[in-house]
């Protein structure tokens, strides 16, 4: 398989991630993600991810996958949030039964259940970006966070629908010390209106290759400090 040009001239600017090459190249082989029990973020964050997880963490992930397998290979406890029924039967296939495995379909509400005019930046609105779920709510979805303590889980990945929201709900059940995980942080909605919720946390940033994708992307790392 070949560098598409667009990946060639970001490797030419950015040299330090010629070393994932041979994984992007892997990662174009059928079903990667769920064989290789991959998350379908950048290849630094995961890089840092595997230093720093550890067996017995809890885990809340908004959007599950090859990190609902990643999860289970390093140990810890997992409560996958999903909305799309036909990729959660998919990944049905893929995860064996566990008690450290807690999944949960939860749609977005029907048509009309949002204004249409609902900003996908902010919060409080509860919609994700995309004509498909227009008027479409997904409180319930960002609101699966709600049945836990605060400061309950290690670490949360946000990496599905409606993620300003889902911020605004995971924040307090990070713990101290613990991690938030963003996945295409560079899409700078996702921050216009979740300052004050992030405001606790210390941000790095992982830009570079991932699995699958020509284009490059950026994964945020950030850790609860206050």
């Amino acid at each position: 398989m070949s560098l598409p040009t667009q990946a060639l001239r970001y490797l030419l600017r950015t040299p330090g991630q010629w070393r994932h090459v041979p994984r992007w190249v892997a990662s174009a082989r059928a079903d990667y993600l769920l064989s290789h029990r991959c998350p379908w973020l950048t290849f630094d964050s995961i890089d840092f991810l595997d230093h720093t997880v550890g067996a017995g963490w809890k885990v809340l992930e908004y959007g599950s996958g090859g990190s609902t397998l990643y999860w289970g290979v390093r140990g810890c406890t997992c409560v996958s949030v999903e909305h799309d029924s036909a990729w959660f039967a998919t990944l049905d296939r893929k995860v064996a039964s566990s008690t450290m495995l807690d999944r949960r379909l939860v749609p977005p509400g029907p048509p009309g259940s949002a204004p249409v005019t609902a900003d996908p930046a902010d919060p409080e609105h509860y919609v994700s970006f995309g004509s498909e779920f227009l008027g479409r709510s997904f409180e319930s979805y960002a609101r699966q966070a709600d049945a836990f303590p605060d400061g309950y889980f290690d670490l949360v990945l946000v990496d599905g629908r409606a993620r300003p929201s889902c911020i605004k709900h995971a924040v307090p059940k990070v713990r101290l010390g613990g991690w938030m995980v963003l996945d295409n942080s560079d899409r700078d909605y996702y921050f216009t209106k979740t300052g004050s919720w992030l405001s606790g946390f210390v941000a790095t940033h992982f830009p570079g290759l991932g699995p699958i994708n020509p284009d490059p992307w950026r994964t945020t790392v950030m850790q609860r400090v206050r």
